[in-house]
């Protein structure tokens, strides 16, 4: 990543009430660098939120984050997630495994996780094989929300990354980002 953005970044200065009103609920640059479009930052936000409040729980749901992390060589999105996946219980050579796929040090339905989340990401569609193995340890339910999840993932590595959006010098808080699905509703 290039040490200057893409995109010239909306300072708080200049936010108007509405998107300082998103801005305030969760303080990064990557929320500055949504409040440039028009009206999709609360909404993006909102739907990361409900990701926290869903079906999977945070250790699969950072492993889920931290395979398409690596797969899209989002070094902001590891680093808005590592410590989440430090507080979910996995160690530093789990996570090594799940960034690298590194299958067989994984227990059987995180290794399936991580297989299925590399197809997504790789072939854009999982395979049967992946799909059947991930079916033995989660329901269709909880496997639509991994998919629904990486895919979000995906974009919102692909937007940083695509403009170059600088990291954070520190970790944002998600205390209250639940809390932007209802300013994007109000």
């Amino acid at each position: 990543m290039n040490a200057t953005p893409r995109v010239t970044l909306t300072e708080v200065a200049d936010m108007t009430p509405e998107q300082l009103a998103v801005y305030e609920k969760f303080q990064s640059n990557l929320t500055r660098a949504l409040l440039l479009t028009k009206n999709s930052a609360a909404a993006h936000l909102a739907l990361g939120g409900t990701f926290t409040v869903g079906l999977l729980s945070l250790l699969d749901r950072e492993v889920v984050v931290l395979r398409v992390a690596a797969l899209r060589d989002s070094e902001f999105e590891r680093l808005l997630h590592y410590p989440l996946a430090k507080k979910a219980g996995l160690d530093d050579a789990e996570i090594k495994a799940i960034e690298e796929g590194i299958h067989d040090q994984l227990p059987p339905a995180r290794a399936a996780l991580v297989r299925y989340v590399t197809d997504c990401m790789v072939d854009h569609r999982a395979s049967e094989e992946a799909y059947f193995a991930l079916r033995e340890h989660y329901s269709q339910n909880e496997i639509a929300e991994i998919t629904h999840l990486a895919g979000h993932s995906a974009m919102t590595a692909m937007y940083l990354t695509s403009l170059d959006i600088p990291l954070d010098e520190s970790v944002a808080s998600w205390g209250r980002l639940t809390e932007v699905g209802d300013a994007a509703r109000g």
